[in-house]
């Protein structure tokens, strides 16, 4: 196959011990052309020394923004300045195998084919667009969403376009140490922002009211999302394995012993509980329910 150029967008935002090796790791690449754009979101905390490291690497370019805007702002930055008509949207934390990009470019093996993604339906890190496709749909990611369901809107928007989604495998590893919340008081600050996150489930389903979207969310009766569903990303069952855990890999209680199995489901169906309540203020945010 021949693999055409490819540029690999970064947004990174105070993860810097990470992102050394994620950019070591793009060096590594077995690919014949490509160019890695890194746009630092208004932070401050080790970026100078990350662009000092790195600045005789041609292949990589740094940007940094005035100020914070936001992961949508900072990837539609990198979309823009990128040269290559395939852009791929990589995270800060997620270290790339050798063959990585090879395996995610050869996935647009149909012109049909307008995402590639070897993370998850519908999209994430580690996911590929036709960048002609991108500027038919406003040049990125929408800005509503702010994070967190930016990314399947953006797939979706482009398989409206008439294109497909593809999923392969593409290896990387996802380093989550960096980010890991520390103590009761960041484990509560991060379920409390995951909650969050969830208002924009409703935001989704009102941008794109369509029986895909449906299925991916698992709604039912028209405005319910499966219990079950969300049950299962709490407690890892969405991966086959049982846990109390975030969708981003982190494992917060091992179920290996009878009580921590009682105190998972019980934190679990809490949880569930909490998500339809998310749900419901973006409901009224949002004029749309769903809970």
């Amino acid at each position: 196959m021949k693999y055409p150029p490819a540029s690999i967008v970064i947004a990174s935002y105070n993860n810097y011990n990470t992102l050394k090796t994620v950019l070591n790791g793009m060096l590594k690449l077995d690919y014949p052309k490509y160019e890695v754009l890194v746009v630092y979101d208004g932070d401050q905390k080790g970026a100078d020394k990350i662009i000092e490291k790195f600045k005789k690497h041609k292949i990589i370019s740094h940007y940094k923004n005035g100020k914070n805007l936001g992961v949508c702002k900072t990837r539609n930055k990198g979309i823009k300045m990128s040269t290559y008509d395939f852009v791929v949207n990589m995270d800060h934390d997620c270290i790339p195998k050798k063959d990585w990009l090879k395996k995610i470019i050869a996935g647009f093996d149909n012109p049909k084919v307008g995402v590639v993604s070897s993370y998850t339906y519908y999209g994430g890190t580690s996911t590929a667009f036709r960048k002609e496709l991108l500027k038919r749909v406003g040049g990125g990611y929408d800005l509503d969403y702010k994070y967190y369901r930016e990314d399947t809107d953006l797939s979706f928007k482009i398989m409206d376009l008439g294109y497909k989604f593809k999923l392969v495998k593409a290896d990387f590893k996802h380093d989550h140490n960096e980010v890991r919340p520390q103590g009761l008081s960041g484990i509560r600050k991060y379920v409390m922002r995951r909650l969050k996150y969830h208002q924009n489930d409703v935001l989704l389903y009102k941008k794109h009211p369509t029986k895909l979207c449906k299925k991916f969310l698992k709604i039912k009766y028209g405005f319910l999302v499966s219990p079950y569903a969300d049950f299962s990303v709490a407690t890892g069952l969405w991966q086959g394995k049982f846990n109390l855990s975030s969708p981003r890999g982190l494992v917060f209680l091992k179920a290996d012993a009878w009580w921590k199995k009682i105190v998972i489901i019980c934190i679990g169906i809490i949880y569930v509980l909490m998500v339809k309540g998310s749900r419901l203020i973006g409901s009224i945010k949002h004029g749309k329910l769903l809970l």
